[in-house]
């Protein structure tokens, strides 16, 4: 499907149906802010362009439905290749979390299909993919919000991101 054709945000109060071939990414919907580092002082240390590429190849988040104007729902399909690490961070609403597919490892809690877990705004977090990867569903009833990263050492954020797709992907997991 061209990009023409993607969905575009849904008046309130309309009964609406939606593809996942409609679904534009995050990155053109311009919902989420860019990141912005919440510790004073943080080292902002850019990414190596084989870093950034091997990044993107990991993830992929495209927006199925969402509202038109603040304080409308949206939902955000998202997934994480092997051994993805998120940054510990926030965001400036509430998020609901689904798991469809996959494994999570959240602290000591690892999390599967069926799974899911439900975090107020600005509430810090953090987790990586397991071995499968996973594919997570994102429902808020915002359809803008914010991510704050909070990393002191992205250098060190960035090596250990890096190692854990390396070591998933030598494990031979399915991509």
């Amino acid at each position: 499907m061209s990009s023409a054709q993607k969905s575009k945000p849904v008046a309130p109060g309309k009964m609406a149906i939606f593809t996942a071939a409609a679904a534009p990414t995050l990155e053109d919907t311009g919902m989420m802010d860019a990141p912005t580092f919440a510790e004073e002082g943080a080292n902002h240390a850019p990414w190596s362009a084989e870093a950034a590429t091997n990044s993107m190849v990991g993830s992929s988040m495209t927006v199925p439905f969402h509202q038109e104007g603040p304080g409308g729902f949206s939902l955000v399909s998202i997934f994480f290749a092997p051994g993805y690490v998120l940054p510990r961070h926030s965001h400036s609403s509430d998020c609901l979390y689904y798991i469809v597919e996959g494994q999570i490892v959240m602290g000591k809690r690892e999390l599967g299909p069926g799974d899911g877990f439900f975090l107020p705004a600005e509430q810090t977090y953090a987790y990586h993919a397991g071995p499968e990867g996973v594919r997570v569903l994102e429902f808020r009833h915002e359809t803008s919000f914010d991510m704050k990263i909070y990393e002191k050492d992205m250098a060190r954020y960035h090596e250990k991101a890096e190692a854990s797709l390396a070591n998933a992907a030598s494990e031979g997991a399915p991509s």
